[in-house]
């Protein structure tokens, strides 16, 4: 039976290659943008402002990500 140390390690090997249209950093630039806009709606604009930031500096975003980030 295997660890769970080991199982955990191996399902992080294995990720699937990225598609022509899609970038490196796409799931965590759409988690940003939804949790920016929570927390804009509910609580703090400069801390939400924060978040919006992070999402901004991220390099390898596809556009389909951006508009994705937008309707959110």
């Amino acid at each position: 039976m295997k660890k769970l140390e080991q199982f955990l390690a191996e399902r992080k090997e294995e990720k699937r290659p990225l598609r022509k249209d899609e970038g490196k950093d796409d799931q965590l630039y759409i988690d940003l943008m939804g949790h920016y806009k929570h927390v804009a709606r509910k609580q703090d604009r400069k801390e939400a402002n924060k978040y919006l930031d992070k999402a901004r500096s991220l390099k390898n975003v596809s556009d389909r990500a951006k508009t994705a980030g937008a309707y959110i």
